[in-house]
């Protein structure tokens, strides 16, 4: 059994967000930050945690996502070239979140947990009507300017979801790029349960630790970004969570199954 120090005061041991053990053992380290996976059911994560406060604060994503471009740009320059001139031959990702989204459902209240720039929401605005919730400042703002500002609720996920919208009162929740950011992604799940009405879905979105490419590329994987990146879902873990919070999940088109993609696309029900 290993248990993960914190080199920073603020971080705390955490539990499996799958399952709740204890028992891990080190994949590998970044930093003060260490990838581990449960001894129980397999799950991948960080190791440790930080107040969603903290994280606000010292760990914006959009300021590690940018230090994400310089680590790979300095450590893969040569990826990061391919991935730059690749780029337009892959689908505009606003677009595809939407067309899965619309896969399931066409009309109605949408909310989207982790809305960023709110570009989606922008979208989405000619099918739904639509709320974000975001945790950064920055990103909440940017996002007011694309969706009417009283639509874009700003904080902590769970805790905004909890105070903020009614329960059984959507058709569907997004979450693209949400659930790997949350430290207790159980209780986001839990939070997206409370707010659909019966028969609602939601959609997701998160890195596909499944990926041949993860496998090849090792720790030089795209879907790492540390600490940002706190879980690291495969088909499997994603379904056993979503069943844990209250959802079934639904039978995944062919093309969201190839093991060739980073992106693990899912969607559930609330049982009617």
């Amino acid at each position: 059994m290993m248990c993960a120090t914190a080199a920073n005061s603020k971080m705390e041991l955490r539990a499996c967000p799958l399952c709740g053990g204890l028992k891990r053992k080190l994949l590998w380290s970044r930093d003060q930050w260490d990838i581990v996976e449960c001894s129980d059911c397999a799950m991948v994560f960080i190791g440790s945690e930080l107040p969603y406060d903290v994280q606000a604060k010292d760990h914006d994503w959009m300021d590690e996502h940018a230090k994400e471009h310089a680590r790979r740009k300095q450590k893969q320059p040569v990826m990061l070239f391919l991935s730059r001139v690749l780029r337009p031959l892959r689908p505009d990702t606003n677009g595809h979140m939407l067309s899965e989204t619309l896969r399931w459902k066409r009309e109605g209240e949408l909310v989207d947990f982790g809305c960023g720039d709110g570009g989606f929401l922008a979208l989405a605005a000619k099918y739904f009507r639509v709320t974000g919730i975001e945790l950064s400042p920055r990103a909440a703002e940017l996002a007011r300017q694309n969706i009417l500002a009283a639509k874009i609720l700003e904080g902590p996920l769970t805790q905004v979801a909890e105070s903020a919208l009614p329960e059984n009162a959507f058709d569907a929740v997004t979450q693209f790029g949400y659930v790997e950011h949350e430290w207790h992604p159980i209780t986001g799940l839990r939070a997206a349960f409370r707010v659909l009405k019966p028969g609602g879905i939601t959609v997701i979105k998160t890195p596909n630790y499944a990926s041949w490419n993860r496998h090849i590329r090792g720790t030089n994987w795209c879907g790492y970004h540390v600490p940002a990146h706190c879980n690291y879902f495969t088909p499997r873990t994603l379904s056993e969570i979503l069943r844990k919070a209250g959802f079934e999940p639904l039978p995944r088109p062919l093309a969201n199954c190839l093991p060739t993609s980073d992106s693990l696309w899912m969607a559930a029900k609330k049982p009617a």
